[in-house]
């Protein structure tokens, strides 16, 4: 009997642990490699994250952030905000090339259609 009532603790413990981490956003990192280059560093914030960009390079970087969108999702949001993108990378994932292909023609058809 005490065992059974000690198992159902640690369950609902575990359970209560494992409710925080998820309910607690996570940080979000983020690079991408731009096709024509920003003339003078510029940031932009694009879906509640931070975007630097210096030259061809652009890091992603929020303190807290939570989605499920999907990364393709992510590279045309970030696309259609800085133009045209040669990589791109979230949270330690880096698209193939022809994702990144996709994920510009996708910008680029929704900037078509406003």
């Amino acid at each position: 009997m005490k065992k059974s009532v000690m198992m159902k603790a640690v369950a609902i413990l575990g359970l209560g642990i494992c409710a925080g981490a998820w309910a607690a956003a996570p940080s979000f990192t983020g690079g991408a490699v731009l096709a024509k280059p920003v003339a003078a560093p510029a940031d932009q914030v694009v879906d509640g994250v931070t975007w630097h960009c210096e030259g061809a390079k652009c890091e992603g970087k929020a303190e807290r952030r939570s989605t499920l969108d999907s990364q393709m999702k992510e590279c045309r949001r970030v696309a259609e905000a800085l133009g045209e993108l040669v990589e791109y990378t979230s949270r330690g994932r880096p698209m193939s090339k022809s994702a990144v292909e996709t994920c510009n023609k996708l910008a680029a058809d929704k900037a078509a259609s406003e």
